[in-house]
């Protein structure tokens, strides 16, 4: 867990959009993973007043460079020195004077660390006040093995919405191999349609949301192309499932022994297409970083 250039550049990005850092809680305490020369590239963009020294943990940063006056973490250890110690398997105590308090909520690369996302995805709302933000910098792709799970932006797109209690103002995708640009990923809500992705490059997901009003009860998310099916609104006869039947000339293959061979050269080709750093549009507007954030204000 920790802030790394990407990271640092979203708290910039949030900042300018509003986002205010006075009591900030990270879920796991922030080791810093950003190489001195690209920290002092950020200062010199940003405009920001140098570090006494590069800091192993976040809180200098968020303190100097952000204006938080409390920055906070929790663990479900203090193996690391976080002030609070709570397993986020476990709902938050409900008589917790910690919750509804917090102006930001950072999840950098915590939550596919816990095996209970709901009840953890819920701590961190209730952790954040109304009017508030919560962040996440989770894997996405390529990552398989790092922790329990990679996350879809599907998932997002559908927690954070109006009537869940929620302004969902930014999901971006970061590959790790580019520190220039990020990735806009369009809604599958707006496009009605599922936004995949299949690349060669570890990729990250960048999520900005306001915490609107204490959301209570509520029903697991669909994902949006059930959701919205028509089928779910009126049950109709089920449709017979029809076996495929191989094409003539895959059988001419499959009798001369070519078929594998064939199908193994055509995964090699398409993963040759996949090794660029461009995602494919439309599903995926590249921004350039630099450009989108500037001078701290």
């Amino acid at each position: 867990m920790g802030i790394d250039i990407h990271n640092l550049n979203f708290l910039a990005h949030a900042q300018d959009r509003g986002v205010r850092f006075e009591r900030t809680l990270a879920i796991g305490r922030q080791a810093v993973f950003v190489e001195p020369g690209d920290l002092e590239a950020h200062r010199v963009r940003r405009g920001l007043a140098p570090l006494p020294e590069v800091p192993a943990y976040f809180e200098p940063v968020l303190t100097q460079w952000f204006g938080a006056r409390e920055a906070d973490a929790v663990d479900a250890s203090p193996y690391e020195g976080a002030r609070l110690i709570h397993d986020m398997n476990a709902p938050w105590p409900a008589a917790s004077p910690e919750l509804g308090r917090f102006d930001a909520v950072l999840d950098f690369g915590c939550l596919e660390h816990v095996f209970n996302f709901p009840v953890a995805w819920r701590n961190c709302v209730d952790l954040c006040r109304v009017g508030g933000h919560v962040l996440h910098a989770l894997p996405a792709n390529n990552l398989s093995g790092h922790g329990f799970y990679q996350f879809s932006p599907e998932l997002f797109f559908n927690l954070y919405q109006p009537e869940r209690g929620f302004e969902l103002l930014d999901i971006f995708f970061a590959q790790k191999a580019d520190h220039r640009h990020w990735w806009r990923v369009a809604s599958p809500l707006a496009v009605r349609r599922r936004v995949n992705l299949c690349n060669s490059h570890e990729v990250y997901m960048l999520v900005l949301a306001r915490k609107l009003r204490e959301p209570g009860e509520q029903p697991p998310p669909q994902q949006s192309d059930y959701a919205k099916d028509e089928w779910l609104k009126s049950p109709g006869a089920p449709v017979a499932a029809k076996a495929s039947q191989p094409r003539a000339a895959v059988r001419v293959l499959e009798a001369l022994g070519l078929r594998d061979t064939l199908r193994g050269a055509r995964e090699r080709w398409r993963a040759m297409g996949r090794s660029g750093l461009a995602l494919p549009a439309p599903d995926y507007t590249r921004v350039d970083v630099a450009s989108l954030i500037g001078r701290a204000g």
